[in-house]
């Protein structure tokens, strides 16, 4: 199977994070792709976004 295989279509991924420049419409995340990372996580709670970039503050 090739990794590199670019899909047509698009997944939503909803995201919280209002201060997150991909997070433009407040209610999903917008970046091309996206990393979480938590190796040993369980819940939610305990992963972390590696894509999230900081909005400029003049932004939300």
């Amino acid at each position: 199977m090739n990794d590199n295989k670019k899909h047509s279509g698009k997944t939503a991924i909803g995201c919280d994070a209002a201060n997150c420049a991909y997070n433009e419409n407040g209610h999903g995340c917008n970046a091309e792709h996206i990393r979480v990372d938590g190796r040993t996580a369980k819940t939610t709670g305990e992963t972390c976004c590696s894509t999230f970039k900081a909005k400029d503050k003049a932004s939300f």
